[in-house]
């Protein structure tokens, strides 16, 4: 029998809950019905809408009226706990009704299935302020968010007595002292975790109210976003040294996905140190769940979490390391990038002491000589380190910085200077964008200039036709074939499609995906439910084609490169031609001297071109998934396979090119309007 502790936990996180427990709760069973059932729900942020003892959800929870369905940890935010509910806390040991604990302070947790939860509530306060019960001063109080919430608060609050005074100071503030006992707390689980061979990480989770500083960027917040007000330095060290696999904030009340970072360390998987896995870090800063001064905002997210003490001695498949790791943003937190111990901790403690608190966003005192061991505060939002292309850290502390051969400066090479890893004239070798290549990562400035990304000002709006939740259809830009009048069989033009508007469709991921693969193989909850809206889409667009004979021929060409946003393209095929299919594919395989294979390659990271075999059950055309290595030293592989094999299965070669059929905005706005009424009866995000 396995152990229970190697099986994976189905865990949901949620931000600041701001009162309406009865609504809340209902839509908690509502995500544990449909997506789970989840092991533990995990609350970073204020549950209550208010400290006073007044609140209507107070009887009805401590009554157990109000149904909690999921076994719930709640770390709270800058709000102190209404006295009634603060003193069952404290009869109970944090436990307020059936399922319901609030976690004191600071800690870390274990559930049943292994999992790791280091959590530390509150926000960042040197001495207890005792004329506020719902905001605890710290040293950036002075903040636009701080003063919003405290003249919001302050009016339905009474005056605080010294039992009050504490609660403040024990829930809702925590000091240099609570975070070293935090990290020594954890020194001591990675010795565990590690069966006394050598330190491991082995917190899974972070819980923070405080985001920490030094992550975010403008593109990525969004260019109309505010900066964060409430990063805090000495969060990103409790976090550096941690190194979480996923760390919560709720302190903004907006919801925020960075692309996650990775370690110089690994975590040991057997007795060699050989036998290792990447590790790496995701962070997620999460909405409320009533909708606050920033609008409605994603508040929960979810995932399966294998816990880090089961990878050691081989107790769990390897982690994959995700192919848009970036480098790590808190490296000038942490520089050592390895399992923290017991003596690390002393040397930790003091840069937590000595750390400059950031105000908004990481904008701080930039004396070099302030802070410990000289070291500044975190760059500002829209700084990008010159040596790796990455936001958080300065130049000075990247951590993939080199020595380079040449003394760097702002001087443009010559006009006869092409830089070898490209080809392309116009920037020296160590500037090329390509460079990203290398370590796996895309630069802020590469995906802002993706096609696909509807976050790009400049993506093609007038070739789409749906937009789901998390991927969209549009229509082929330079399409393979276009619309005929109903009746056309592809046989004297072969460009002429019976389906209205021709069916030659994209369906594009909303978020950056370089690889479906690696989302299906995930276990992220988001990358499922991308897996899943995508397959539903290709079954509705299937369904429209067998209105007119037609099946599709689905193929997703993937090169696994970060600044490479991949799609899933669906051409209509008729029936009459699909005899035609085997013939076609064995002699364009035969020019371009590549094999079929019949599963994805060895490597997560290895390129392919993915395509479903119209041979196998033209019943159905779902037929066998086929697939095409695709090696990243190979130059050969032609990327237009999927559509010269479509066009000559059709018998129109000449339009095997998609730039030789592009048409004008009005031609493809008439295509795209046929298509999208023939497609709204089967259109399921209308």
């Amino acid at each position: 029998m396995q152990n229970p502790q190697t099986q994976p936990a189905k865990i949901l996180v949620s931000g600041s809950v701001n009162g309406s427990l009865t609504e809340y709760f209902a839509k908690v069973g509502k995500l544990d019905t449909k997506h789970g059932p989840f092991s533990v729900l995990l609350v970073t942020g204020n549950i209550f809408g208010s400290s006073s003892d007044d609140n209507e959800d107070i009887d009805p929870l401590l009554s157990g009226r109000i149904t909690v369905p999921v076994m719930t940890y709640v770390s709270v935010g800058d709000r102190v706990l209404p006295p009634r509910v603060q003193e069952r806390a404290n009869q109970h040991s944090g436990e307020i009704c059936n399922n319901l604990v609030v976690l004191k302070g600071h800690g870390v947790l274990q559930t049943t299935e292994g999992v790791k939860v280091a959590y530390i509530g509150g926000r960042y306060s040197t001495q207890t302020q005792s004329s506020n019960t719902d905001n605890v001063s710290s040293e950036n109080e002075d903040s636009e968010a701080q003063k919003k919430r405290k003249s919001s608060e302050d009016s339905n609050e009474e005056e605080n007595s010294p039992e009050l005074e504490s609660i403040v100071s024990e829930y809702t503030s925590f000091s240099n002292a609570d975070l070293a006992d935090l990290v020594l707390r954890v020194a001591d689980e990675n010795v565990k975790t590690s069966q006394n061979t050598e330190a491991q990480p082995s917190i899974d989770i972070l819980l923070t109210h405080d985001w920490p500083s030094g992550i975010t960027t403008r593109e990525q917040m969004g260019a109309e976003a505010r900066e964060p007000q409430l990063a805090c330095s000495r969060v990103s060290y409790v976090s550096a040294a941690i190194m979480p696999r996923y760390h919560f904030a709720s302190g903004e009340e907006l919801f925020f996905e960075r692309l996650p970072w990775k370690y110089s360390g690994r975590i040991r998987t057997g007795s060699n140190k050989a036998d290792s896995v990447p590790h790496f870090t995701r962070f997620v800063g999460l909405g409320s769940v009533n909708a606050s001064e920033h609008g409605k905002q994603r508040w929960f997210y979810a995932m399966n979490v294998t816990p880090l003490q089961s990878v050691r001695q081989g107790a769990m498949p390897p982690s994959e390391l995700p192919g848009n790791c970036t480098p790590n943003p808190l490296h000038r937190f942490g520089r050592l990038d390895v399992a923290l111990e017991k003596k690390m901790v002393p040397r930790i403690v003091s840069d937590i002491e000595s750390a400059d608190l950031d105000n908004a966003g990481g904008r701080g005192n930039n004396d070099r000589n302030s802070g410990s061991q000289g070291r500044r505060p975190p760059p500002p939002l829209d700084y990008v380190c010159r040596s790796c292309s990455q936001p958080g850290h300065w130049i000075s502390d990247c951590p993939t910085r080199e020595q380079s051969k040449r003394q760097r400066t702002d001087r443009p090479p010559p006009p006869d200077y092409i830089c070898y890893k490209c080809k392309q004239p116009g920037h020296w070798k160590s500037d090329c964008p390509a460079g990203a290549i290398d370590d796996g990562t895309a630069t802020a400035e590469m995906l802002s200039k993706c096609w696909f990304c509807l976050a790009n000002p400049d993506v093609d709006q007038n070739l789409m036709v749906a937009i789901g939740d998390e991927a969209y259809v549009a229509m082929s830009k330079g399409a393979l074939v276009v619309g005929g009048d109903g009746s056309a069989s592809n046989g004297d033009d072969g460009k002429l499609s019976p389906i209205p508007g021709g069916g030659h469709v994209l369906i594009v991921p909303i978020a950056h995906v370089d690889s479906l693969r690696k989302a299906r193989e995930s276990s992220s909850e988001t990358e499922q439910n991308l897996c899943t809206e995508i397959d539903r889409w290709i079954k509705a667009i299937t369904a429209l084609f067998a209105e007119y004979d037609c099946v599709p021929f689905t193929f997703e060409t993937c090169r696994c490169l970060p600044y490479v946003h991949t799609s899933v393209q669906m051409i209509p095929i008729p029936r009459a031609k699909l005899p035609e299919f085997n013939a076609s594919l064995k002699k364009l395989c035969r020019q371009d001297k590549v094999d079929i294979k019949h599963e994805y390659p060895e490597d997560i990271n290895g390129g392919y071109f993915a395509f479903n075999d119209l041979s196998a059950d033209a019943s159905d055309a779902s037929g066998e998934q086929l697939y095409i290595h695709i090696s990243k030293k190979a130059k050969s592989f032609n990327l237009q396979f999927g559509r010269k094999l479509a066009a000559d299965i059709l018998g129109i070669p000449e339009r095997e090119n998609w730039k030789s059929c592009v048409v004008s905005e009005e031609a493809e706005a008439s295509e795209r309007d046929k298509f999208i009424a023939a497609f709204a009866p089967h259109n399921f995000a209308c």
